[in-house]
């Protein structure tokens, strides 16, 4: 079993988001998808919104730690209007992330970034109620 640690994966992902088209937030499917689109949206300097929640009038792009046949990331490019998507790895082989393997004791979110996705969530709100204001 190959264990990805938290320094290889954010390599890796800030080689795949080199060369994107211009986005305005990111998302991602799954536990995964989330960490992911998380760690996307600080190199990014982007939000993060939670998989399933639409920004109108912006363009997003799907994030993800690995792709295997490819269904789900496709799925979700629809789901977004045809937004593009990346990932950081290919499998198989089958791959497992640091967060994976972390003993089975509670962990402490880290509050600086508990704080920084409040502020995201807050900015998100934000501006999309004066959209849906300016809409109406």
């Amino acid at each position: 079993m190959y264990i990805v640690s938290q320094s290889e994966f954010s390599e890796r992902l800030e080689q795949v988001l080199d060369d994107l088209p211009p986005i305005d937030y990111v998302t991602g499917p799954g536990r995964s998808g989330a960490i992911a689109s998380v760690y996307a949206s600080y190199m990014l300097r982007v939000p993060f919104v939670p998989y399933g929640s639409f920004i109108p009038d912006q363009r997003a792009l799907i994030v993800d730690t690995a792709i295997n046949t490819g269904k789900t990331l496709r799925k979700a490019s629809r789901q977004y209007g045809d937004a593009p998507f990346v990932y950081a790895f290919r499998e198989p082989p089958h791959v497992h992330f640091w967060y994976e393997c972390l003993e089975e004791t509670p962990v402490e979110f880290p509050r600086h970034l508990y704080e920084r996705m409040k502020e995201l969530v807050k900015d998100i709100d934000v501006d999309l109620n004066k959209r849906l204001q300016d809409n109406e």
